[in-house]
């Protein structure tokens, strides 16, 4: 059997189906380098692309953290889930059928989690047909072509309608078989006596969203796992979204994100906007690469989950202070991520879904290729202070101007810029540089901000011989021959990582003698011990002018390390063996020792290497 009680036939089918490729290309921005395709590692933080995915040997591993793995790897270890929840999800994309009793998935939670995700579809498709409904969704449609929203885009982002009545979603979904508990679960309902109202409802429960242009929030997994409603005229909040549920977290969850991905993985860059509408207009007039927060500000998390597609983020928040306070607020988060962002600025009075409808994506184009970077729009927000406020004012603005540089970790750069602010603010380039010690040592007192993502360590590798990586390496490629595999011993190798790697692949050779490859590395691909290794091995390029030559070389001096570990281990026991007047251990072992020193060029004989294990 396989893991779980999901059997190997069945893992094997489905692993042979997928392409780790297109898998891992719906996550992270890929490019061919060579016969491999490269990007930012989701895993870690990095600034140079060290992630590499084999299509030949459906594998990943990266040089920077050292994970790796196969496409089941890759995607438990992005999303969290389990083994059996994989592949359970790409059998179904697949075509393969994995028995719902495999994987030990039969607890409460997981039945809870079904339901929850059964109730979002059918609750999406509710608030569809409401909007669809002649009389009911009148106002809805209304407002949508108002807005300038098109059929096809309704269509594309699954908009509906929460209509006015109390309690008609909970009605309509306690006739398909739902109940008031999983209705309140997954935060489409409220219990009767938590709403502080008089209103009468089905099983005391009243809708949570009434009389509101709905918007599916899907995941990456293509799931509803939650809403987001705009209310129709007058009342507040004007947006409301689902409250967190077991298959929904705000702060790990972009709007529209699914739909994004791959025309950010295409482009490098992902747009980030605040509003559900923003979103879908520019969506609308063919900029695809955007996304939108859940009405909060955005999270490691979030970033985390961006730097899976693209190495460039775009911010375009309102122009009023509140988003430039938006904006502001990411700097921590972005500093050193190793993602370029920069700051689009709408024209007074406009918000992205404004602009775009009254200048298309060209005007959209246009404010893009001039749009500062992060650190500027900070910077210049900071000197727009100092070049109108008081003097107190202005000095607080030039250390607000130097602690934004101080986040900047390339030195060259933070030149750049305080020779650039001292022209702007007519001060001495060097009193600001003098300013710095002080107001490091105030900034080593606060707590340290919590990291966007993992800092970039890379997982400690076993230490070896290069006679021991140089075989190793060729092994995984293949390029040992029958011959080469039989004067192969793991006992040759001082790392017990490379000698699990020996011992396995002499366990995987075929009827020709060769090393099975891809055996192996289904074998060994997730091994606690050596799963890195492999993948690293399997990835790494290297070039070797003569391979059979180069394999013969590093084999024979393995044996002549094996051959002096013996005569160390020979000479040792002689001593002892003197000390203590055993004389036939003295006279075997002084022959032995003399008859591998008149052979220490070659290969001790088979009768030799019996007597030394007599």
């Amino acid at each position: 059997m396989g893991q779980g009680l999901i059997s190997d036939d069945v893992i094997n089918q489905i692993r042979d189906r997928v392409d780790i490729a297109e898998i891992v290309g719906q996550h992270v921005a890929l490019t061919r380098t060579g016969q491999n395709l490269k990007g930012l590692c989701p895993f870690h933080q990095e600034k140079s692309p060290s992630f590499t995915v084999s299509s030949s040997r459906q594998i990943f591993h990266c040089f920077g953290c050292g994970a790796g793995g196969n496409v089941y790897t890759f995607l438990m270890k992005l999303t969290g889930a389990g083994f059996p929840e994989i592949v359970r999800d790409l059998g179904r994309k697949v075509g393969v059928d994995v028995p719902e009793s495999a994987g030990g998935y039969s607890s409460e939670a997981r039945t809870q989690l079904g339901r929850i995700e059964r109730l979002n579809a059918a609750a999406g498709a509710y608030y569809q047909r409401m909007l669809l409904d002649h009389t009911a969704g009148a106002p809805a449609r209304a407002y949508l072509d108002g807005r300038g929203i098109h059929h096809n885009t309704i269509a594309q982002f699954q908009i509906g309608y929460a209509p006015q009545e109390w309690d008609g979603l909970t009605k309509a979904m306690l006739k398909e078989g739902f109940t008031p508990a999983d209705l309140v679960a997954a935060g489409l309902s409220i219990p009767r006596d938590q709403s502080g109202q008089q209103k009468t409802a089905a099983s005391g429960h009243y809708d949570r969203f009434r009389s509101r242009v709905m918007f599916p929030i899907v995941d990456l997994r293509k799931r509803v796992v939650a809403f987001g409603g705009r209310i129709l005229g007058e009342g507040m909040p004007k947006y409301l979204n689902s409250p967190e549920t077991p298959l929904f977290k705000k702060g790990q969850t972009l709007f529209a994100l699914e739909a994004a991905r791959e025309a950010a993985g295409q482009q490098h860059t992902l747009i980030i906007v605040e509003g559900y509408f923003d979103a879908v207009a520019l969506h609308q007039a063919g900029i695809r690469h955007v996304a939108a927060t859940l009405g909060t500000a955005l999270t490691a998390e979030h970033i985390t989950v961006i730097r899976r597609f693209a190495s460039n983020v775009v911010l375009l928040f309102d122009p009023d202070q509140a988003g430039v306070r938006a904006a502001l607020r990411t700097l921590d988060l972005f500093v050193n991520s190793g993602l370029s962002v920069t700051v689009v600025s709408l024209p007074e009075g406009d918000d992205p879904d404004t602009y775009v409808r009254k200048y298309g994506a060209d005007g959209f184009t246009t404010l893009h290729q001039a749009a500062p970077s992060l650190l500027d729009f900070a910077v210049e927000h900071s000197l727009r202070t100092a070049e109108s406020g008081t003097v107190e004012d202005r000095i607080r603005a030039v250390d607000a101007v130097l602690r934004i540089l101080q986040k900047s970790a390339h030195p060259i750069e933070r030149e750049e810029r305080i020779r650039l602010v001292a022209e702007r603010l007519g001060l001495s380039q060097q009193r600001l540089i003098d300013r710095y010690p002080t107001l490091a040592s105030e900034e080593t007192r606060r707590p340290s901000p919590r990291p966007a993502v993992t800092p970039a360590v890379a997982s400690p590798k076993p230490k070896a011989n290069p006679e021991e990586r140089d075989l190793a390496h060729l092994l995984v490629q293949g390029s040992l021959s029958a011959e080469d595999l039989r004067r192969l011993s793991p006992d040759a190798f001082s790392a017990s990582a490379y000698r699990r790697l020996i011992e396995c692949a002499l366990q995987h050779r075929e009827q020709d003698g060769r090393v099975s490859v891809r055996g192996l590395l289904d074998t060994l691909i997730n091994d606690q011990e050596c799963g890195s290794l492999v993948s690293e091995l399997s990835m790494s390029e290297q070039h070797y002018d003569d391979v059979p030559a180069h394999i013969a070389g590093c084999l024979d001096t393995l044996e002549r390390r094996g051959r002096e570990r013996t005569m160390g281990a020979l000479i040792q026991e002689l001593k002892a063996a003197e000390r203590e007047r055993r004389e036939a251990d003295v006279h075997r072992l002084n022959r032995l020792i003399n008859e591998m020193r008149i052979r220490k060029a070659g290969v001790m004989p088979a009768a030799l290497t019996s007597a030394v294990k007599e």
